[in-house]
């Protein structure tokens, strides 16, 4: 994926949010796929694409002069040798071509509605006006001569080559860090904290890269481009954290704290924004600790490349493999052991279970910690008597004697009191009665009724289910079978 595509990938949505006719209030908030025109081969976008890249070029050398379409079309010729100068003219006039592009301001600041004055607008009008409506038409690419043709880039093009060119990366983030200890110098206390999320963006992107390469290890490509590269993120990481390092060290200098006091009165005065230190010392401490985690993963992933433990990592598709064997059939070896491993030690009742087999597989390593747990028996508190204790001890009998008599719902048990104890709301320990049986005698059982029920308590509470529970002895009948008093649970 080239920096163009990392661009439009970034935008296209938000194009989509520009272009969308769906109505303000409306309740319907499901998007279906967009549906999008062109000959989908990417032959237009990548003519475009070289172009911009090509004018950048000539911008730099020529300052800014025109070029020919001539000299464009000799370049583009390099990549397709049949491009036709309809299809560059195509290119360049759509290019060329303002859209109108809407969008909303953000309220002035204090200091301008002060200096304007203007009269108290009401309340609907100041809810229009703090997010003002506005629009472009400054959305041309590309500049074009109407009587020679030549063309060169406009401002927001040459600003659309120059973000598609900026991909964050980690090896230049060092100088990122720079920056903080010059708005350190400089007094721009206010920009450290944007500088500090830029490093963190360049570290956790490398680190999320780490991650999928862990988790597919069938990218080689990346993951030799890692192992290249690897003594220089090292270096980076280092240099990032020592700049960081110096500058957290500064924040505790005196004469740094008196010049950040008589700021943060500047700027409480000028904008009501409060500030503290501590804020741009949590924002730095933020950027060490992503630096270590970042440092922790390249290391076990090099351990785990040095020992081989790399190719065991990839995610396993079990679709595939059961298709691959109903296609081939394993040996019968292979299929006993994996019966034998798969099967319940104890079989009772055979039921089909039709939940998949996937989430409870986990495919991703555990994180390792070197960090030794220390637990001290003597220091702990005396265990104190809960709730669930005391509600069990005082009401369990009463409540064993009721379900003798009869099977007892929850909106019953909730009806006749049983959840209030002591003056206090055992509403959760009631519940715990109807989840685990085994609290109030081992020969209780849950059954399920198909019918819904909604209770208000006293305080105002509702409880409400699809299905109504109910506590009884399991005492089964004469021609019940265990499987049908196991399937009733």
């Amino acid at each position: 994926m080239t920096a163009w595509s990392k661009l439009l990938v970034a935008t296209t949505r938000l194009l989509d949010l520009h272009d969308s006719g769906h109505e303000p209030g409306s309740p319907f908030v499901h998007v279906s796929q967009e549906s999008r025109r062109g000959l989908r081969d990417g032959y237009w976008l990548d003519l475009g694409c070289l172009l911009l890249d090509y004018l950048l070029d000539v911008d730099f050398a020529t300052n800014s002069a025109f070029v020919s379409q001539t000299r464009c079309l000799a370049h583009l010729r390099e990549f397709y040798p049949e491009l036709a100068h309809d299809d560059l003219g195509f290119v360049v006039n759509l290019l060329a071509t303002p859209s109108e592009v809407h969008f909303r301001d953000a309220p002035p600041t204090p200091e301008v509605r002060d200096a304007s004055a203007p009269p108290e607008p009401d309340a609907g009008e100041a809810a229009e006006a703090r997010r003002a409506m506005r629009s472009t038409k400054r959305t041309a690419l590309i500049e074009k001569q109407s009587q020679t043709g030549q063309v060169r880039l406009t401002a927001s093009g040459r600003q659309a080559v120059t973000l598609a060119s900026q991909v964050e990366d980690l090896l230049y983030s060092e100088y990122d860090a720079a920056k903080v200890l010059a708005a350190l110098a400089r007094g721009d206390f206010a920009r450290i904290p944007d500088i500090t999320n830029q490093i963190l963006l360049a570290i956790r992107a490398l680190t999320q890269e780490l991650r999928r390469v862990r988790e597919n290890p069938t990218r080689e490509g990346k993951l030799a481009a890692l192992l290249d590269n690897e003594r220089h993120y090292h270096n980076a990481l280092s240099s990032i954290q020592e700049t960081l390092l110096d500058a957290r060290a500064q924040l505790s200098t005196p004469r740094l704290m008196e010049r950040f006091a008589d700021w943060r009165e500047r700027e409480a005065a000028r904008h009501g924004e409060e500030w503290d230190l501590r804020m741009l010392s949590s924002a730095i401490g933020r950027v060490l600790t992503a630096i270590e985690n970042l440092s922790r993963r390249l290391s076990e992933l090099l351990a785990d490349i040095a020992e081989g433990r790399i190719q065991s990592m990839g995610v396993v598709d079990f679709a595939d493999v059961a298709r691959g064997l109903l296609a081939a059939p394993a040996a019968p070896r292979m299929s006993e052991a994996l019966v034998t491993r798969l099967m319940p030690f104890h079989v009772d009742v055979a039921m089909p279970r039709l939940a998949p087999l996937t989430p409870l597989l986990e495919t991703r390593r555990a994180e390792t910690s070197h960090a030794a747990l220390v637990f001290d028996e003597a220091q702990d508190a005396a265990p104190e008597d809960p709730l669930l204790a005391r509600f069990l001890e005082a009401r369990g009998p009463a409540l064993r004697a009721r379900i003798q008599k009869a099977p007892l719902s929850l909106p019953e048990a909730l009806a006749e009191g049983w959840h209030r104890f002591e003056g206090d709301d055992c509403l959760a320990q009631l519940l715990n009665t109807f989840v685990d049986t085994e609290l109030l005698d081992s020969h209780l059982r849950v059954g399920v009724e198909a019918r819904s029920f909604d209770v208000t308590l006293d305080d105002g509470r509702v409880v409400q289910a699809a299905v109504t529970p109910s506590l009884r002895v399991a005492t089964p009948a004469a021609g019940t079978s265990p499987v049908n008093e196991d399937a009733s649970r």
